[in-house]
C-alpha cells in the first residue's frame, strides 16, 4: 500500500466513524440523553475535520481542538465565507468535548451534564454539526471523491 492510498483509507475511516456519531445525535435527543447528544455531535464534527486533514496528508492529530489546525491546511482551499461559517459552529462544539461529559465540582452548585443539558441544547449543538456536515461532506466528495459508503 503507497503513501497515498495509506492517507485516503485513513480518511475513509475518520469519515465512517464521523457518520457513526452523527446518526447517534437524533437517537440520543430522542431519548433525552442531552449530554450524550451534544458529545457525539462534538465529535462527529471532530472526526470530520481529521476526515478532511486525512484526505490532505495532514494526519497524526489526537487532540480534541484540531479547529485551529483545519484552518491553517485549508486556509487557501476553502473560501473566506465558507470557512466563516465552518468555524462559527466548529468553535460551538469544540467547547463542548469536556463540559458535556465530565461534572464541573469548581462552580456551585456543581454541574452536573446529564442534568445540565436541555433538549433545546441538544437541537443547537445538532444544528451546528448538520451546518458543518453539510458543507465538509460535499467538499470531501467534491476535493477528494471521498463520501460515506453504503453499508
Amino acid at each position: 500500500m503507497n503513501n497515498r492510498s495509506k492517507v485516503f483509507e485513513i480518511a475513509e475511516a475518520y469519515l465512517l466513524e464521523a457518520f457513526t456519531d452523527y446518526d447517534a445525535v437524533p437517537i440520543l435527543i430522542a431519548h433525552e440523553k442531552y449530554n450524550l447528544a451534544v458529545y457525539h455531535a462534538q465529535q462527529a464534527v471532530e472526526k470530520l475535520l481529521k476526515a478532511c486533514l486525512a484526505a490532505e496528508g495532514a494526519i497524526g492529530i489526537y487532540k480534541h481542538e484540531v479547529f485551529r489546525h483545519f484552518k491553517e491546511v485549508f486556509s487557501t482551499k476553502i473560501d473566506a465565507q465558507t470557512m466563516n461559517s465552518i468555524e462559527e459552529n466548529v468553535i460551538e462544539l469544540e467547547e463542548e468535548w469536556a463540559l458535556s461529559r465530565y461534572p464541573d465540582w469548581e462552580v456551585e452548585p456543581i454541574w452536573i451534564p446529564s442534568r445540565g443539558y436541555t433538549k433545546q441544547n441538544a437541537e443547537e449543538r445538532r444544528n451546528n454539526m448538520n451546518i458543518v456536515f453539510e458543507i465538509l461532506t460535499k467538499f470531501l466528495r467534491d476535493n477528494y471523491k471521498l463520501k460515506k459508503k453504503k453499508e
